[in-house]
């Protein structure tokens, strides 16, 4: 089996003009490719392995009802997973607003002005030291130039969670970018909608921060906050889960006893390698998914 992770699939915007979308004719040529070996068809080609490929969708982005649609016309499945503060705060997630940030001035001048913001302010301790080493090779094989890397990395990973949102709320504001949550995700009807034709819904913390950075009583909040918004929405279990950012060390020994617990059925990670018999049935909460952009 392999499992592909997908995120933006959507035409080229003038607004945005150094984002990285996926275009939906390339979307539909990975259909066909997969199409050769088999796509998931039905929930038992998730819960039984298969050598099928099983299409997963992250963020609960508004582009995904569209693709919902195609998949349901071509009888393919895919788990799509959402996380619940949009919906449970009505703002956009930090990770998103440094992607609009990103895609409308790039990355060489969100790192210089976040320098800039960080030295005219005198923060000295935004760089946690001992996260950064642990995370220096994360976007290593992306082809983004390297001030969008570490802007991503300081943003995503190693940046003081207490500094991180002055500094997106900084650069939004200098750059006139407009926030609009209800135009950039799935509304609670279109989710709905996506289940009806049999797409499969699963939960993607609730803030969509690194869950290793979190304590064992954060990490549940996170997780349960999630599960609870889209059982209460679907009245039915949710059973899937997928970490945010997925890399090794975004999740920890902790984050695997709370889904246990919590009584999920599977979990994915970001890893360029397929899903083994041996890693389905042994190894639930941490199969790997392809980058779409691998292909």
């Amino acid at each position: 089996m392999k499992s592909i992770m997908y995120h933006y699939i959507r035409e080229f915007d003038n607004k945005l003009p150094f984002a990285n979308f996926l275009s939906i004719a390339n979307f539909k040529k990975q259909l066909r490719l997969f199409s050769q070996k088999g796509i998931c068809e039905k929930k038992t080609d998730i819960m039984q392995y298969s050598r099928k490929y099983l299409l997963t969708f992250d963020d609960g982005l508004k582009d995904h009802l569209e693709i919902a649609e195609l998949l349901k016309k071509k009888n393919y499945i895919g788990i799509f997973f959402i996380p619940s503060f949009p919906y449970l705060k009505k703002d956009l997630l930090d990770v998103h607003k440094a992607h609009l940030i990103l895609g409308k001035v790039g990355g060489k001048t969100c790192f210089l002005e976040t320098q800039n913001y960080l030295k005219k302010n005198r923060i000295f301790n935004f760089i946690n030291k001992n996260e950064k080493n642990k995370f220096l090779d994360v976007y290593k094989t992306h082809k983004d130039d390297q001030y969008k890397k570490e802007f991503k990395r300081i943003i995503n990973y190693y940046g003081n969670l207490n500094f991180r949102k002055r500094i997106l709320k900084f650069l939004l504001k200098k750059f006139d970018i407009e926030i609009n949550y209800k135009k950039f995700y799935l509304s609670e009807k279109e989710i709905k909608y996506m289940r009806e034709i049999g797409m499969i819904i699963g939960a993607h913390s609730h803030s969509h921060i690194l869950l290793s950075r979190l304590n064992y009583f954060e990490q549940i909040k996170e997780i349960k906050t999630s599960k609870k918004f889209l059982e209460n929405l679907l009245d039915e279990s949710c059973n899937y889960f997928c970490y945010p950012y997925g890399k090794k060390g975004s999740y920890n020994k902790s984050t695997l006893k709370i889904l246990k617990d919590l009584n999920f059925k599977k979990a994915f990670v970001v890893k360029h390698k397929s899903i083994s018999k041996k890693t389905f049935l042994q190894y639930p909460y941490e199969l790997p998914r392809f980058d779409c952009n691998q292909f």
